[in-house]
């Protein structure tokens, strides 16, 4: 007992005697909020807070209903009061500062003047959200910086035209969520002439927040990600990829009219979320169609052909279907994804349809990914409809002659119509030396334990593994 109490009191004293690059390391895992509580240990910890390179502002807390007008203004102090330590007391650089806002009590020129005061002290990364219920009018000067190399910026933010000369020489990511461009003018690349050694790019637009023209040009882009969430708009008239360098190209909108001037040749994965119009689909089929007609997507999968990653949706798989035009040869295609983890899955008929041209026009096809196997293997679901039938013999031959080596079911499971179509891919595919099937939550472990007994009774090849696991979260 004796040894116990002279052990105690050292035992509460240990993060005290840690260096200050540890105690600072461990504020930084703190919202601002949580750190400052840490000024009433002592003057040391007051110091210290003045060290921590990450700053973390958020008013959620104080913008609950029953929160009164005090509260706001106690936020709004805390925040004055953590700056003018932060900038006026220390030379201590900051290089994260999170701004997430959503109070209209706060006055947006307060809001404006704690931003250029992060920016002008040198920040390296900004995360501004600010949820008004009317547009956050922002200068585009604001946000330019010698030192900044990561900016995101969202949403209900409406963007006024930069500076001739403005420009971020240091900004590698800009993410743009849900913003408003505030002149016609201006252009996304107007704001990439800002960013002139930009790599890598995120824009999200959702209704009403539309302000991509479908013009890309940059010679620096590494990463490039687009998703527009509302599909009741128009296409766009024309999309451009003028991006030399891109790698990674995420794209997910309705089939613009056209694609063209097209740079992608740097490009190694690809995952598209096309989604045709029905005006787009009917002026192709009907009888007097001659001339251009918009929603065609060859040119742009002719682009995208020498990928070694490519990951098509089912709306994707719909619009190749309809208005890809003659399949591409995919040389480089070592993986190939086709499905979605999320429904509508979209036509079985075309998913096995276009299934045969996809393997043998991917000689060097490594990996192949189905997610919604279930959907796909629906009986009576492939040609009710339909006046060319699937043929199943052109399925087994195009598995017979690919090469794939690892095949991955998602969301399997273990009906009776999945094992039909399991027995093929299992005999067929000779070369394989993984299966990998993945269940959705829920499925027990004696469950997933018969799928892989199901599973090994198919295996043509003795040396293949099988691997039967729930989703991850």
């Amino acid at each position: 007992m004796e040894g116990y109490k002279k052990a105690n009191p050292s035992s509460r004293d240990v993060i005290s005697k840690l260096p200050d690059n540890i105690l600072c390391r461990i504020l930084s895992f703190l919202t601002t909020k949580e750190a400052a509580l840490t000024l009433l240990l002592s003057k040391r910890w007051s110091n210290l807070l003045q060290l921590v390179p990450i700053l973390d502002f958020d008013d959620s807390v104080s913008n609950h209903r029953k929160v009164g007008p005090v509260k706001l203004v106690a936020f709004k102090n805390f925040v004055e009061s953590v700056l003018s330590r932060r900038f006026n007391n220390s030379s201590s650089p900051v290089k994260k500062v999170s701004l997430r806002l959503s109070n209209e009590y706060i006055e947006r020129r307060i809001v404006k003047r704690w931003i250029q005061q992060v920016i002008d002290h040198g920040a390296l990364e900004l995360t501004l959200r600010l949820d008004y219920n009317s547009n956050f009018t922002m200068p585009f000067r604001v946000l330019t910086s010698k030192a900044l190399v990561h900016l995101r910026i969202g949403s209900r933010i409406r963007l006024t035209q930069p500076r001739p000369n403005s420009v971020s020489p240091m900004l590698n990511s800009l993410v743009l969520d849900s913003v408003l461009f505030g002149s016609v003018t201006l252009l996304l690349q107007s704001v990439l002439s800002t960013y002139p050694n930009l790599q890598s790019l995120r824009i999200h637009e959702s209704k009403e927040w539309y302000y991509w023209d479908g013009s890309v040009s940059s010679q620096t882009l590494k990463r490039l990600v687009y998703r527009r969430d509302d599909d009741t708009s128009g296409p766009k008239r024309c999309v451009t990829f003028d991006t030399p360098a891109l790698v990674y190209l995420e794209y997910s909108d309705v089939v613009a009219d056209k694609y063209e001037n097209l740079s992608l040749d740097s490009l190694v994965e690809v995952r598209l979320d096309l989604q045709l119009t029905a005006d787009q689909i009917m002026r192709k089929n009907a009888t007097d169609s001659v001339g251009f007609v918009p929603g065609d997507v060859s040119t742009l999968f002719m682009g995208v052909k020498n990928v070694k990653i490519l990951c098509l949706s089912p709306d994707s798989l719909d619009t190749l279907y309809y208005r890809g035009g003659d399949m591409p040869v995919f040389n480089n295609l070592i993986c190939l994804s086709l499905g979605s983890d999320h429904k509508p899955r979209g036509s079985p008929y075309i998913f096995w349809k276009l299934l045969p041209s996809l393997l043998l026009n991917s000689q060097n096809l490594q990996t192949l990914i189905i997610k919604g196997l279930v959907h796909y293997a629906k009986e009576g679901s492939c040609e009710s409809v339909w006046t060319q039938p699937i043929s199943w013999d052109d399925v087994s031959e195009s598995l017979s002659l690919c090469g794939v080596k690892v095949l991955e079911i998602n969301g399997y499971e273990g009906t009776h119509d999945e094992l039909t179509h399991m027995k093929r891919f299992l005999r067929k595919l000779s070369r394989l030396e993984m299966v990998r099937v993945i269940t959705p939550k829920g499925v027990d472990d004696g469950e997933r334990y018969r799928f892989r007994t199901d599973l090994l009774h198919l295996i043509a090849t003795p040396k293949c593994e099988v691997q039967v696991m729930e989703e991850s979260v």
